[in-house]
């Protein structure tokens, strides 16, 4: 490599321009026609290949890479004792090694990188794997990253990652399906639902609703994630807080029927889901359904005799009515569990109606009817109130247990019935009810985006286009994580194992720390190298013009108050 310096002069303004240019040998131009038998080998010419423009970096910046090109490496790089030290850069393995890897998946191509937007927006995915909290955190972890030199991004705040949010959110549809994979006849797709909590109120999806975390008193909002049938997420939505789940599954067909057309696929959804208007969309589109039924489904096929108790087993059975498949099995383990439970909570409730008789005999200012209240509450929390009842004698609480009621409620334990229209030449007993528990997939899916790496909460978000853009970035995140785990989990490493040694790659100063010239180190620590070495080869660090990165709290952290 060399530079070649260009001198102009154009309305009597004199011009210069400072190229780094590589010189190769490539084949010449053959003339036409078929070569003869004798003829000497074709002639090589060396081309000139423009690398970078230099001319607006800083005169002895310029001469620093000219002497670095010539071979005069400074004596001071050379011997490995820097007279003035030797400077460490910002951390560049994590966000080189993930934008790699985004490129292998095709995320950089849906995504997009020509704008400073784009680059901000996959900043926004590799940062959720970094760190979770808000934009304003995500702004202030980027001084300790190299983002300059990874993505070409100047000095920018949180009010330009909202803007990021807005563009993934607004593009949503174009980046999921272009990593959309190509349906072929047969494929399974998997849909679940959750929620999402919030501590605030003012989110514009807020609203109060079924929540499946058990936070009384939280607004949330609805979560609807599609996935391929290995959980490979494909698409995610979210919805207002008080959204129930058919309504967000016609949302999904609809979104398949777009992608995929007519083909013949399955989708497989959680019991109570795929009721029959869903059902009938699926038709509609020619499409098959895998899903369960609820209590009170399996209880009145048991009632009309479509269903028999004694075919539920350790292995799967099937009961045909029409079209539809009825696959059924007992779980022994599910259903010792289920047993163990009840008698304990019984244990229990009978434990408080004893402890409160004896405090009700011992004090009698003590309110008898709030004992049976009490009782009487406790038997509807466990759901015991169909085969126990309570009723005062005197001012004692005393129960009865309906033995054959018992029996009743507990018929059923660790029993489930898997209902599908797949043909019995697509699929057999057992493949359609593994269909049906594949969905522990997507659950796995769903730790991860709420309580485990990726952490979508808090949203630390109001409005709603930011709040989807923000469930895109997790999404990209999750594809991610996905990937990395499959490569380090060889190495007996987990993703935050992965990322925490990534943090080691740093970046070494090439002459004075205030050009801003780096490279990648000679050689980094084992646990850093076996890393990397599952991941695609980082590029070299790319050389910016863009100031650093410096974002801080408006309001400063008060600490605690000296003693």
């Amino acid at each position: 490599m060399f530079l070649k310096r260009n001198r102009t002069r154009h309305a009597g303004q004199a011009y210069q321009s400072v190229l780094l240019v590589q010189g190769k040998r490539v084949p010449a131009k053959r003339p036409p026609g078929r070569p003869a038998a004798d003829a000497p080998p074709p002639r090589t010419v060396v081309v000139h290949e423009t690398l970078a423009n230099l001319s607006r970096l800083p005169a002895d910046l310029v001469a620093l890479i000219e002497g670095y090109c010539q071979g005069k490496v400074p004596d001071r790089v050379r011997n490995g004792a820097p007279e003035d030290g030797l400077h460490v850069g910002p951390c560049y393995g994590l966000l080189a090694g993930l934008h790699a890897l985004a490129r292998e998946l095709g995320i950089v191509r849906a995504v997009g990188e020509t704008t400073r937007t784009q680059r901000l927006a996959l900043y926004l995915i590799y940062a959720r794997l970094a760190q979770q909290g808000s934009r304003l955190s995500a702004a202030r972890a980027s001084e300790v990253h190299a983002v300059r030199e990874v993505l070409e991004v100047g000095a920018f705040d949180e009010e330009d990652l909202y803007a990021a949010l807005e563009y993934l959110a607004a593009q949503q549809p174009v980046i999921e399906t272009a990593l959309a994979p190509r349906a072929t006849p047969g494929a399974v797709f998997l849909y679940d639902v959750t929620s999402v909590y919030f501590e605030g109120t003012h989110n514009e999806l807020a609203a109060f609703g079924y929540n499946r975390d058990g936070k009384r008193g939280k607004q949330q909002l609805v979560a609807g994630l599609l996935t391929d049938g290995t959980g490979e997420p494909l698409s995610i939505r979210l919805y207002a807080g008080n959204t129930s789940d058919p309504p967000t599954f016609l949302d999904a067909v609809t979104e398949l029927k777009l992608r995929f057309g007519t083909e013949e696929i399955a989708v497989v959804g959680d019991r109570g889901m795929i009721k029959a208007l869903g059902q009938a969309a699926l038709g509609a589109a020619n499409f098959r359904y895998v899903t369960a039924l609820t209590d009170p489904q399996v209880r009145g096929l048991l009632k009309t005799g479509v269903l028999q108790l004694d075919l539920f087993d350790d292995a799967p059975a099937e009961v045909r009515v029409g079209a539809k498949r009825y696959v059924l099995r007992c779980n022994p383990q599910t259903r010792a569990r289920e047993r163990a439970r009840r008698a304990d909570q019984w244990a229990r409730v009978r434990e408080w109606i004893q402890t409160r008789n004896a405090a009700v005999a011992a004090q009698p200012r003590c309110e008898a009817a709030a004992s049976l209240r009490g009782a009487q509450a406790r038997l509807k929390k466990y759901r015991l109130e169909s085969w126990v009842s309570v009723r005062l004698e005197g001012r004692e609480v005393v129960w009865t247990e309906d033995a054959a009621a018992r029996e009743v409620a507990g018929q059923l334990d660790g029993c489930y019935v898997v209902v599908s229209d797949l043909p019995a030449a697509a699929a057999t007993t057992q493949q359609v009810h593994d269909r049906y528990l594949d969905l522990t997939r997507v659950e796995r899916d769903f730790r991860t985006l709420k309580t485990g790496l990726l952490a979508i909460r808090p949203v630390f978000l109001r409005r709603a286009d930011r709040t989807r853009g923000h469930a895109v970035v997790s999404l990209l995140a999750l594809k991610l994580a996905r990937e990395l785990e499959r490569r380090v989990a060889p190495l007996g490493l987990t993703v935050e194992d992965a990322v925490e040694r990534l943090y080691g790659v740093q970046l070494v100063c090439l002459g004075d720390a205030g050009l801003g010239l780096w490279r990648l180190a000679d050689s980094y620590p084992a646990a850093q190298t076996e890393v990397l070495g599952v991941l695609p080869k980082l590029g070299a660090p790319v050389l910016s013009l863009g100031k650093a990165n410096q974002r801080r709290l408006r309001n400063p952290r008060q600490g605690r108050p000296s003693q």
